[in-house]
């Protein structure tokens, strides 16, 4: 895992080292390792785990500090981008709850405060993305969200730390972090941003919503929003559709496959280019019935299969026909059919409507319908599904808001990312350009679920995403544009290296249009060329 060189050559993040001038006749090293014995936050109670100076390429071992295996592997720590000094505290939240927050703090400071998000059900801090922060010179904030490990069984019978889940671990965190910059440094961080993707996306939109004060910018990505009104009726919808594998209608690896060659068939050049990816998934309505096999035909599908696939994307409906979810996209059908039936996705089924919706070990999602899922809308602990719409506070204190999501993403639709952004609109009663001034949104073509998929997803929106430093091509610097220069964001620029690998070199990169515009291909080759693709007006 490559990361970029501290403030890697881009003079907007370039700054002198602050803190030196405050503390002329302490190094910076003996100023961090002082705070074990002398760090204290007003209004906290904290619990100082550890107060080191690291160099840089100094590595995290993680089974000597006891972090949880979950965590271990999911997020593993690079070895350091530059020399940092390392806090990790414990923060009560509650009187029956804490955070575990870790602070990143660069000797070579830009002055400016990050915090990191959260995926899955959280439990973990996100080492990938506090390296990425403060390889930009950021001082860099994450926590594990008042739980440790990716489990939810850890919010059974405790509500204390399902708020931290829902809100209050971004907010204590952050309040926290903020306070540990200024007495390492000797002064306030100038501006304070936010990214995270999933859990972390939503995170983001919960802070813009609940504590507009937080951050002068977000980014936000694949957001969670509306999990339990909308993305658990699809995965509990497939437990019912995609069938046992001794069913007439269930469908092998093999038959999606089948499937998803003949979607880009009848879609993959509706933008104009026949390159394997669909610029806008909207656009993609196939007809499968092509598939139906007849008499000595391979490749093909029964009429029992061809119901699944048209129960499995159909829209979910209410008997009254409110709408649900608004059924999957095309053209990743096989990314989507393997996810739904992970065990991955299987647990968090099971572990939220276990240990928060009932609370009782013994339900088995075998059982699932729709009455289970409005059981967890009606509850809705904490506002967990983030859909308020009136960002008018965050607007008025003049924040930005830079949401963006993948195409393909096969665990959060882009469809309800797109009904978020037209509930804003309608909200403020604005118009698009006026929503640009704060909240611009972008559909990436190809992208999975917050990185990975066939199309370009290295955008510079955490971890070990950026491919450059230019504003274009990273949201992380373009995100500090926006907020400090006024200089907005009209596409982000996306790369593709060749096998998902820097080493082996891009194989091409292209730019992303800011919504409701789309990316239509004008030119004469196959795709690659980024400059062949023209942003042109879309629907809403």
């Amino acid at each position: 895992m490559r990361y970029l060189p501290t403030l890697a050559g881009y003079p907007l993040l370039t700054v002198p080292a602050f803190g030196r001038e405050s503390y002329p006749n302490q190094s910076f090293s003996s100023r961090c390792v002082a705070l074990a014995n002398n760090l204290t936050v007003p209004g906290y109670a904290i619990n100082v785990n550890i107060a080191e100076f690291l160099p840089a390429n100094a590595t995290i071992d993680h089974a000597a500090e006891g972090v949880d295996a979950t965590c271990a592997a999911a997020w593993p720590a690079p070895p350091l981008p530059s020399d940092i000094c390392r806090l990790v505290l414990r923060v009560a939240t509650s009187n029956a709850s804490e955070i575990l927050l870790e602070t990143w703090l660069p000797e070579e400071w830009n002055g400016r405060f990050l915090s990191v998000g959260n995926g899955g059900l959280a439990g973990c801090v996100q080492y990938p993305d506090l390296a990425f922060g403060t390889s930009y010179g950021f001082a860099t904030a994450g926590h594990n969200a008042g739980h440790n490990g990716t489990s939810g069984a850890s919010l059974f019978h405790r509500p204390h730390v399902l708020e931290d889940l829902v809100w209050r671990s971004v907010y204590v965190g952050t309040m926290v972090g903020k306070d540990v910059t200024r007495q390492i440094y000797g002064r306030d961080a100038g501006k304070s941003y936010y990214t995270g993707c999933s859990m972390g996306g939503r995170q983001g939109f919960k802070a813009v919503q609940k504590n507009p004060e937080l951050f002068d910018g977000v980014i936000a990505g694949a957001p969670g929003i509306a999990v339990l009104t909308s993305h658990f009726a699809l995965f509990g919808h497939a437990v019912n559709t995609l069938r046992s594998n001794t069913s007439d209608g269930y469908l092998t690896t093999e038959d999606w496959t089948v499937v998803q060659d003949e979607v880009l068939k009848q879609c993959d050049e509706l933008d104009g280019a026949k390159d394997g990816i669909v610029e806008d998934v909207r656009q993609c309505h196939p007809d499968l019935a092509t598939l139906l096999c007849t008499q000595n035909q391979s490749a093909c599908l029964t009429s029992p299969q061809l119901s699944t696939i048209e129960a499995l994307f159909a829209p979910i409906k209410t008997s009254n026909g409110t709408v649900l979810h608004p059924g999957p996209s095309h053209s990743f059908e096989v990314a989507l059919t393997a996810i739904l039936q992970s065990p991955e996705v299987a647990n968090w089924i099971v572990e939220w409507w276990r240990y928060v919706v009932y609370e009782d070990e013994t339900w088995d999602p075998a059982s699932w319908t729709l009455a289970d899922l409005f059981a967890a809308r009606t509850q809705n602990p904490f506002d967990f599904d983030t859909l308020d719409a009136d960002l008018s506070a965050f607007q008025a204190r003049g924040g930005k808001l830079l949401h963006w999501h993948g195409q393909a993403d096969p665990y959060l639709a882009v469809g309800i990312s797109d009904t978020y952004y037209n509930s804003v609109l309608h909200t403020l009663n604005t118009t698009v350009s006026k929503l640009d001034e704060f909240y611009r949104y972008f559909r990436i073509s190809g992208m999975d679920h917050c990185f990975g998929g066939p199309g370009t997803n290295y955008l510079g929106q955490y971890g070990m995403s950026a491919a450059g430093d230019s504003p274009d091509d990273n949201m992380l610097t373009r995100i500090v544009e926006w907020v400090e220069n006024s200089d907005a964001p009209e596409i982000v620029r996306g790369t593709k290296f060749v096998n998902d690998s820097r080493e082996a070199g891009v194989a091409f990169t292209r730019r992303h249009c800011k919504h409701p515009r789309v990316n239509v291909y004008k030119g004469s080759e196959d795709g690659t060329d980024e400059d062949g693709w023209e942003c042109v007006e879309g629907k809403i």
